[in-house]
């Protein structure tokens, strides 16, 4: 069409589009939603395009996991947690990034690809016609994190059993059962290392009923299992992570507190009670033993960064949120493509906790940070955390920007990718640079950035990138080149 007869033509088009119902408009899902749309299969090796160089430390893999699996015969899950988890592996080698997905074979998806539908309800959607679960187990769908223990890679849930996966070929190997009488118990996403290797954990059953229960984990840098405890709790409150200190272990019992009926999905019983102060359960790190509980105001944590001793004052940083309705509310609404409010509107606070006092103070730090990363060389000193920043001006309610902070002195940079773009959880790689993959939007692609941890406001030294478009997930670690 020529410019004279475009312009001539655009009056009446503009008219036809003003007298179109607002609906109409009102049906088109946000740009950022194809971070929720999810995949139906494995996703075969691809090189991306690159741009920038690869520094040394960074010669390796970037292993994620998250939710993927969305939809099946015309049914789709309406929550973030649900969709079963894929492994996602970016291997960065001489300027070259390959990416690679496949899903955990969990006892739930095998079970459900067999029958060509869902079969079970997830942990914040119902499913129609589900079945009866036998047990937490049924429900496992390994979506949440993945770190390499021993030779191979462990895809982690929260309310079960991890599975083992080979980090080459990403097959899945099998569940991790600790112990007979382990198996099938709740083994948290966040393990923890010490600095002599050893893995620590905990599991919440916050979902049993009248008779929640903690468990405390110790498993050796082999993968052993060394030492649990079980420790009754006073209530349901939900549990995602915990601090590890030199002596200690902690927990925060928060006041999102599951009322689980059979009627209900676990994300659909949990209420919030802000008259129920939460509580910081401390245990000896060396018995497991339950040392005392020191009651805090309501709070809601997801994440925690490193924490670190000073005779009997203990210090750390938490990810914290006014209540409980980014879960209940906010990843439903991500997960169903609507708009907001997502109920992202999380500050960045320090705890310091005097053990001889039983007194915890807690002080914010006026930033917005999630998804927490430290120097795990030293995980219990005072040091920069990085993290995902930027939800609060976000049109999705998620991180548009990498940050680095001193929780000590208040001291920040940051690099903001600006509104196009999601930026997932950062690993930090030798102390000198930061990893993270992102969603641009806008432009349909997903990718990996690199940049110096040190000048993050420089923005990425190398930018790795694809049409593919990967479902926005959780958690993840490097594993750096033998």
């Amino acid at each position: 069409m020529r410019r004279r007869d475009f312009l001539i033509g655009l009056p009446t088009a503009l008219a036809a589009a003003h007298a179109l119902p607002r609906a109409v408009f009102a049906e088109l899902p946000p740009s950022w939603a194809i971070g929720f749309a999810g995949v139906e299969s494995d996703l075969a090796p691809l090189p991306m395009s690159v741009q920038g160089r690869l520094p040394a430390p960074c010669q390796g893999t970037l292993f994620r996991n998250g939710p993927a699996l969305y939809q099946r015969a015309g049914q789709r899950y309406g929550h973030w947690f649900d969709p079963d988890g894929m492994i996602q592996a970016f291997r960065f080698a001489a300027d070259q990034v390959v990416h690679q997905g496949r899903f955990v074979r969990t006892e739930r998806l095998l079970k459900e690809s067999a029958a060509g539908r869902f079969l079970f309800n997830g942990a914040g959607s119902k499913i129609s016609g589900a079945m009866p679960e036998r047990n937490n187990e049924t429900l496992n769908v390994a979506n949440i994190n993945v770190q390499l223990v021993g030779d191979e890679l462990l895809a982690l849930w929260e309310a079960g059993s991890a599975y083992r996966v080979d980090p080459d070929s990403l097959e899945t190997l099998g569940v991790q059962h600790w112990s007979k009488e382990l198996a099938g118990v709740p083994f948290s996403a966040h393990p923890r290392t010490d600095e002599s290797g050893n893995l620590w954990n905990i599991g919440s059953a916050s979902f049993a009923g009248s008779n929640p229960r903690l468990v405390l984990y110790q498993i050796s840098a082999a993968g052993q299992l060394k030492k649990f405890r079980v420790h009754p709790l006073d209530f349901a409150g939900y549990m995602h992570d915990f601090i590890l200190t030199p002596r200690y272990m902690i927990a925060l019992n928060s006041s999102a507190i599951s009322t689980m009926t059979e009627s209900e999905t676990f994300v659909g019983s949990v209420k919030w009670m802000p008259e129920q102060p939460s509580q910081l359960l401390v245990f000896d790190r060396q018995t497991l033993d339950h040392v005392k509980t020191i009651e805090v105001p309501a709070t809601f944590v997801f994440h925690f960064g490193n924490a670190w001793e000073d005779q009997q004052q203990l210090e750390w940083t938490a990810c914290a949120y006014p209540n409980s309705n980014f879960m209940t509310i906010g990843m439903a609404r991500l997960a169903q493509q609507q708009p907001g409010p997502y109920y992202s509107d999380l500050t960045l606070v320090r705890y310091r906790l005097d053990l001889n006092k039983s007194r915890c103070q807690i002080e914010p730090l006026d930033v917005d940070l999630e998804f927490p990363a430290f120097d795990r060389r030293a995980p219990f000193s005072p040091q920069p955390l990085y993290g995902a920043s930027g939800s609060g001006s976000s049109a999705s309610g998620l991180a548009t920007a990498v940050m680095r902070i001193d929780p000590r002195s208040g001291d920040a940079q940051r690099y903001d990718y600006g509104p196009d773009y999601i930026v997932e959880e950062p690993q930090l790689i030798g102390g000198d640079y930061l990893m993270h993959s992102f969603l641009d939007h806008r432009r349909g692609r997903s990718g990996v950035a690199i940049l110096r941890a040190a000048a993050l406001a420089d923005g990425p030294i190398l930018l790795a990138e694809m049409e593919r478009i990967l479902p926005l997930g959780f958690h993840g670690c490097f594993v750096a080149a033998a």
